[in-house]
This record gives structure tokens, sequence and C-alpha cells, in this order.
């Protein structure tokens, strides 16, 4: 078999076959992976030779276009010389399949291009986005609402790289209840990283020491401090008006359509804060701001002592 395409989809099949042949987590003896630059033909012909346990054995050439001509051409001919209980798995980044090992795989009908759909069928390639999103979705037990699926399709197109990138941050992002089209736009296409975004969940559920873990991941893969402390503050003044609604009387659910589509989110999560603390520290980010823009010292300490200044003393109602 010849896999050819979409790195992100070439991958998820692969995991697919291992899964079905050898299992997610093959025994000693039932797996192996070769480089096309760097294997022979006898280098595959043991690989796929070598006794498995199980009376199963994958192996999987990758960079198969790199395989040199004459082993390209000897493996085409020995492919019938493939034991029962083996399989053998071709990776290939844009193959030229007028070469006789890929020609032959194409006449058996064993090659699959992974791709998400093209660009001659525009609704059989959204149908296909819509699908993959819905998958990726249920793997990050992310909860889609209506409309959500095809909001995202809309922003991201037919990307996998994307789409899986933009679906991680929704998760890290709502990892509780359903998210909706208006949970999506607020999300998708902005220059946030997914470890920014858990930044903010972290921030919401005051989970102090998680809020650090990813404020310091963030500013490791080079985020820079003036957003973060945007994306804090923007967290947190959503959680004070929420919470300045609670205080007034009203009720969860008017809160939740006061606010918007944010609302479901943020309300609940009020509740973990008093109102004088989410000020406090919506000051003390003001400050953080200031220096942060105009080159002042010591940010990132003193960003990280406002999330410490969030730990709750006591329970709050």
């Amino acid at each position: 078999m010849l896999l050819s395409g979409d790195g992100l989809l070439v991958d998820r099949r692969l995991a697919e076959i291992q899964a079905r042949t050898v299992g997610a987590s093959p025994a000693f003896g039932a797996f192996e992976l070769l480089q096309g630059d760097q294997a022979s033909l006898e280098d595959v012909m043991t690989a796929v030779r070598t006794f498995s346990p199980t009376g199963r054995r994958l192996i999987v050439l990758r960079r198969a276009e790199r395989m040199r001509e004459e082993v390209q051409k000897a493996l085409a001919t020995a492919l019938d010389e493939i034991p029962e209980g083996a399989q053998l798995v071709l990776v290939a980044d844009g193959p030229d399949m007028r070469k006789t090992l890929f020609a032959t795989l194409a006449k058996r009908g064993a090659v699959e291009q992974l791709e998400l759909g093209s660009a001659r069928d525009v609704a059989g390639t959204r149908r296909a986005v819509i699908a993959i999103i819905g998958k990726m979705a249920r793997e990050q037990s992310l909860r889609l609402g209506a409309g959500a699926a095809e909001a995202l399709a809309d922003h991201v197109g037919s990307e996998a790289q994307l789409l899986a990138r933009e679906i991680e941050k929704l998760a890290l992002r709502f990892p509780d209840g359903e998210v909706g089209p208006e949970q999506v736009r607020d999300t998708v296409s902005g220059e946030r990283s997914p470890v920014a975004f858990a930044l903010e969940g972290a921030v919401r559920d005051r989970r102090v020491a998680h809020a650090i873990a990813a404020l310091r991941g963030a500013l490791s893969q080079g985020d820079r401090p003036e957003l973060l402390v945007g994306q804090i503050a923007s967290e947190l003044r959503a959680l004070l008006r929420a919470r300045a609604l609670l205080d007034s009387g009203m009720d969860e659910e008017s809160a939740k359509r006061a606010l918007g589509g944010r609302g479901f989110f943020v309300v609940p999560r009020a509740r973990n804060y008093r109102r004088t603390e989410l000020e406090r520290a919506v000051r003390a980010l003001a400050a953080v701001d200031v220096a942060a823009k105009t080159g002042g010292s010591a940010v990132e300490a003193r960003l990280e002592k406002v999330l410490l200044d969030l730990r709750p003393a006591r329970a709050t109602s």
C-alpha cells in the first residue's frame, strides 16, 4: 500500500492501519520503521520476512520516493513475495506515479491519496472537512454545537494541520460545555498559541499552578508578554462583569444571556472569585501592561505574581 498527501491525514491513516493490524502498542517484533533513502531491497525483504510471535507484522517505509531507482524496480517485482500476515506500507511525499513501483501499486488499487477534497468539488470538499472536524473534535472530547463545525470550516478551510491546531485551541479554551459558532469565531485565526488558550482556561477555573505552567510555556515558545497580559486581563474582566451581574441579584441564565456567547463559560466560573479579588487583579495587570509596553523590567515575574495572588484564601460563593 502507498500513502501520499496531507501529512496529518497520512499519519492518521497510518495510526488506523497500525491499530487494525498490530495494535496501538505493538508487541515485540510486530512493527518496524524503515527510511526510503537508507533502505536496500534486502532491508525491506528482511523486514517483511522477519518472524513475529503474533503472526502479524507491519512495516512502514517512509520517504519511499527517495528510494534508489534500482531498489524501487526490484521491490516492484518482489511485492508478491511478501508473506501472509505481513503488511508493507509505503509513505511518499509527491511520488512520481510514472515510476515502476508506484505505477504497479496504482494498478493494484493500492494507492491512497489523502487530501481533503479538491478544487473541482467544492461541496464534496466541504462535506469532507466538516466530517473530519467532527472526528477530530470527538478525539479531543470537544463538544461542537449546531453550526460550529461549519464555522470552523469557513474560517480555516481544508488544511488538516490548521484544523487540528484550531480544534486543540478550542478544546483547551472550552474544556466543558458545548462550543457554538460564536466561540469558534472568537478563537480561530488568532495569533495565540494552544498553550496560551490553556492559560486562559486555567485562569477562568482558578487553577493557579496550571496557569503559571501555561504562562511559562507560552513565554518559552516566544509569545509576547504584552499579548499574554492582554489575554489574562480580558478573561479577568469578563469574570468581573459576570461577578458584578451575579452580585446584583441576576440569575445565572440571565447573566449568560447578558454576556453573550462567552457568558456560558464565564458566568459559572465567576463564582470562584470575589469581586474585590478580580478588581485587584485587573489593577495589577494594568501596571504590568504598562511595564511590558514600555520595556520595564521583570515583566514575567510580575505577571506570575498576579497569578499567584489569585490563589484562593477560602471558598467563595
